[in-house]
């Protein structure tokens, strides 16, 4: 009888179709997030998990004491089940993701955990990066030991996103150190940017689906072909995983945006911003990322713009980073600049597909 069904939806081709699954992926994990988010809030509510505020910080945000956080974990757990269910599991991209999903949720999960339990500070800075830094490593590993165009001096090198041939060979330990500083970067920008409701889930949800508009042409022999992208076999696949980040990213800011009922915590943000990088990088789009996670990019250059000037000069650039309290400090509404961080990404993200579109053309 299982043999006789198993036959059945081997029969039913349509279900091999991207855009159906990514359809059902999407629609999948916003159910879920919707439905079990309201009971996930009231258990964290019951377990004490309430976000901690910084006394420096302004003043509105008071408020926001105890609000329960950790929501990550429902979103990994959320995305996890919808890619067993719905993406293909043998497709070594998929696989890649996955394992990567649940490395940085890990570092995100402990160091949310720790601050409840052990310590208020959480992970150490140098174990985070020291978790990414492994993770980085494997991706690497992927990359240089499976490919991804077929063409190892391709694979380690950085390519232009405008013209097309034009591109920087990093060699093996060139590409190493820069697959560890992309994940780097992109896992603790989007947790620095992760400060107001709502404002660092939205542009996950527009960077994945970019993301996965430059995905499936990857991985689509003949839209490579025609937008002169580097074709990459088996990529188109990962547009059904960045399908649960929208959808359970959208499911989450149901209860995330202003008021917050739950914030994501760092199980959420490292793990979001990680998986960014990760799939960047396997689509060969690292130097694409920054103008499509503009906002991450300056939010974290505002911390580091911030904590250099005190060193350098003692004084301070801005009133408060991140730059989304600096705003806030000189006057504008927390949901003014949500949603004005919010348009600068869609925006950015339009001229990324139009930057992908004139490498088509030069």
């Amino acid at each position: 009888m299982l043999y006789l069904i198993g036959e059945y939806f081997e029969s039913l081709e349509f279900l091999k179709s991207i855009y159906l699954r990514s359809f059902i992926s999407f629609t999948l994990s916003f159910l879920l997030v919707l439905i079990f988010g309201k009971p996930f809030i009231n258990y964290l509510k019951v377990k004490k998990f309430g976000e901690k505020i910084r006394d420096d910080g302004p003043a509105s945000h008071l408020s926001k004491k105890g609000t329960p956080t950790m929501g990550g974990v429902l979103i990994v757990i959320v995305m996890l089940i919808t890619n067993l269910i719905v993406s293909d599991i043998s497709n070594s991209f998929i696989i890649l993701l996955l394992i990567s999903m649940l490395g940085f949720a890990s570092i995100g999960f402990i160091d949310d955990y720790k601050k409840f339990t052990v310590n208020k500070k959480g992970l150490s800075g140098k174990k985070k990066l020291l978790g990414q830094g492994i993770i980085g490593s494997l991706v690497w590993c992927f990359v240089y030991f499976l490919g991804l165009t077929g063409d190892k001096g391709l694979d380690l090198s950085i390519i232009n996103p405008l013209l097309s041939g034009s591109m920087l060979y990093l060699g093996s330990i060139g590409m190493l150190l820069f697959v560890i500083i992309i994940l780097m970067g992109t896992s603790n920008a989007v947790n620095i940017t992760d400060g107001l409701d709502g404002l660092a889930i939205m542009p996950m949800i527009i960077c994945s689906s970019i993301l996965g508009v430059i995905s499936y042409f990857t991985g689509n022999v003949n839209l490579s072909e025609h937008l002169n992208l580097y074709y990459i076999a088996g990529s188109g696949e990962m547009t059904v995983f960045l399908s649960t980040i929208c959808g359970a990213g959208l499911g989450f800011l149901w209860y995330n945006f202003y008021p917050a009922q739950i914030f994501m915590g760092d199980t959420g943000s490292l793990t979001l911003g990680g998986v960014l990088g990760v799939v960047a990088i396997l689509l060969k789009q690292e130097l694409i990322l920054p103008v499509i996670g503009i906002i991450f990019v300056v939010e974290a250059l505002s911390v580091i713009i911030q904590v250099g000037s005190f060193k350098l000069r003692g004084k301070r650039v801005f009133k408060m980073a991140p730059i989304h309290h600096h705003f806030e400090l000189i006057g504008l509404a927390e949901t003014k600049v949500t949603m004005r961080f919010w348009i600068t990404t869609l925006i950015f993200g339009i001229i990324a597909l139009g930057i992908v579109r004139m490498r088509g053309i030069l």
